[in-house]
């Protein structure tokens, strides 16, 4: 039985942030996290700001270096949420919450990094097609 799900909000920031930088990257990865921690049970602002986190080191190349570079796009993500999965666990571990053991983190963990590989693509395609639609508003009037 396969155990992983992908991570919706983690695959919108890396698209987010490989198509706008890092500090927006950043800003969205807090946001969405700040939104997760808001639902869990975790202690506030564990998601906020690894996901802050993620999004300001998923932006730093350029966004030329994912582009036509399928390999390194899919292998970001896929970095990336294992990265993600480790922290959170080792955060939650050092808070004092009681974890199971690390390899129950990536039997969980290995299968969401493909399902948010696979995600990845479409979720970058909405994305840009969504900047491309707000492009014309470049300030909002009150």
């Amino acid at each position: 039985m396969v155990r992983g799900r992908p991570d919706l909000v983690m695959v919108v920031v890396l698209a987010w942030s490989m198509l706008r930088g890092s500090g927006e990257g950043a800003f969205v990865g807090f946001l969405g996290g700040v939104l997760l921690d808001s639902v869990s049970y975790t202690p506030f602002g564990i998601n906020a700001a690894l996901l802050g986190l993620l999004g300001y080191f998923t932006g730093l190349p350029e966004v030329n270096v994912y582009r036509g570079n399928l390999p390194y796009f899919l292998g970001t993500a896929a970095a990336a949420t294992l990265v993600y999965h480790t922290l959170y666990f080792l955060l939650l571990q050092a808070l004092g919450m009681n974890m199971p053991p690390i390899y129950d983190t990536y039997a969980m963990a290995i299968p969401a990094a493909f399902l948010n590989a696979l995600l990845l693509a479409p979720t970058f395609i909405v994305c840009r097609r969504l900047l491309r639609g707000l492009a014309g508003w470049t300030q909002l009037r009150l």
